[in-house]
């Protein structure tokens, strides 16, 4: 976290836990962090999953070819922060074999985050140059358009509260390769790849998995698009209304009690 950021939540989270009658968590893995820090809180915490975000519909891969998109690929999405733990991906990738990568390109999309992570020295000192795109930050069309012909996510981040970009990927029926750890495996469900993503050689593996077996890449895509069918605004709706409901149930109850 920046240094500010954990300052103001160290100093207002506390607070805002112990006055809550409820507190909703995106994911079970964010529900069990927030009880471990907070202790007080359990009993009050509810997980509220969020439902797949609305994206305009794909073009086809001819659209990418401007972006210098230009062979088959698999994608990064997230803002370039150390968190993403991006710098550990392109290593690991600069691991897999010299023939895979000039057949499948590696394209990160995203703004320009915080913590100093020089995408392009990285690249350059892996000696990525001419199998890794860099687009920058991008619009919800070309978003939409990067998923759908990708032929998976990559998406090994230190710790996620949630994950969305798991989310609408899977939406577009790719697979993901992701981190063993937070809320990760919760969110990929039968459709990812796991890796220890402080392990480079882990992450290698991983992406070899699905870069060099197309039968198992295309197992776990077929398992996406259902997979992300576990999540709607729908249900996250009803879900939240629930704890509404029960936050105002207990404020009722306690206002009784005082005045009897």
């Amino acid at each position: 976290m920046r240094p500010l950021s954990r300052w103001v939540e160290k100093r207002l989270m506390p607070e805002a836990v112990r006055l809550a009658d409820r507190i909703v968590g995106d994911s079970e893995s964010t529900a069990k962090d927030l009880e471990g820090e907070y202790p007080e809180a359990r009993g009050r915490v509810k997980v509220v999953y969020p439902g797949v975000p609305a994206l305009p519909v794909a073009q086809g891969p001819e659209a990418l070819v401007s972006m210098g998109v230009v062979r088959p690929y698999f994608l990064f999405v997230g803002t370039l922060e150390p968190r993403k733990n991006l710098c550990r991906l392109l290593m690991a990738y600069a691991r897999v074999d010299d023939a895979i990568r000039r057949r499948y390109q590696m394209v990160i999309a995203g703004g320009k985050g915080w913590g100093g992570v020089d995408i392009r020295r990285i690249i350059r000192d892996a000696g990525l140059e001419d199998q890794v795109v860099v687009t920058g930050y991008v619009d919800d069309a070309e978003l939409a358009t990067l998923y759908a012909n990708a032929r998976f996510l990559a998406m090994p981040s230190l710790y996620e509260g949630f994950g969305l970009p798991i989310l609408e990927a899977m939406s577009h029926g790719v697979p993901v390769l992701t981190s063993n750890r937070s809320s990760l495996p919760e969110v990929a469900g039968d459709a990812g790849v796991f890796v220890d993503p402080f392990d480079e050689m882990s992450v290698a593996a991983g992406l070899l998995s699905l870069l060099g077996n197309e039968r198992y890449r295309d197992k776990l895509a077929g398992r996406a698009a259902s997979n992300a069918r576990r999540f709607s605004w729908q249900k996250a709706a009803r879900d939240m209304w629930a704890v509404f409901e029960e936050a105002v149930e207990l404020r009722d109850a306690l206002r009784r009690g005082v005045d009897s």
